[in-house]
């Protein structure tokens, strides 16, 4: 700043600029007896009023602070739930999964753990495929990692084994198979 000089009030502000001259100002009130820290023997019912202000500025600055460095909240939309899924449409085997595995992603809090994904999934399941299910279901006591209800993998492997569209594998290499560059 032009025309300023660093000094060292009493009340301890070191180093803010004060413009030069201004300690020589008259003609009106002299300010620096209001500049001086109140004492509870001077001013004794100020000093809760100040304690109070200063409480609240530092909860101000506190909430402006956390407010301002927090990620604006975003709503999740929601996921219509999936279809059932009964075995006698084999081409639907991926899209149950696929919609399965979006839900999870959406709601990973929710469920996180295999055997949740699994669970949820087969109440998904109606006719044969549910009667597929059932004796794993019965035994939901079964804590082994490659005991089909505690496995989303298994659990997604096994419905494209027994229900998914025998043809889709044989198709899906026919395809690459056409893909392919062939020499000449």
């Amino acid at each position: 700043m032009e025309n300023s000089v660093e000094e060292e009030d009493s009340d301890g502000t070191e180093g803010v600029p004060v413009p030069v001259g201004a300690s020589q100002c008259t003609g009106g009130p002299n300010l620096a007896q209001y500049n001086q820290p109140i004492s509870h023997q001077s001013e004794p019912f100020l000093l809760p009023i100040m304690q109070k202000m200063t409480q609240i500025m530092a909860n101000i600055q506190k909430s402006a602070y956390s407010e301002a460095s927090r990620p604006p909240a975003f709503k999740t939309p929601s996921i219509k739930a999936p279809d059932c899924f009964d075995r006698t449409q084999p081409f639907k085997v991926r899209s149950f999964i696929q919609s399965h595995q979006l839900i999870f992603h959406n709601y990973l809090e929710n469920v996180s753990q295999d055997r949740k994904k699994v669970l949820y999934s087969t109440s998904f399941l109606i006719g044969r495929a549910e009667k597929w299910s059932e004796p794993y279901l019965s035994n939901l006591t079964n804590e082994d990692p490659n005991y089909l209800t505690n496995s989303w993998s298994l659990f997604e492997s096994q419905l494209f084994t027994l229900f998914g569209d025998p043809t889709e594998v044989g198709e899906a290499e026919a395809e690459l198979d056409s893909l392919r560059v062939k020499k000449a």
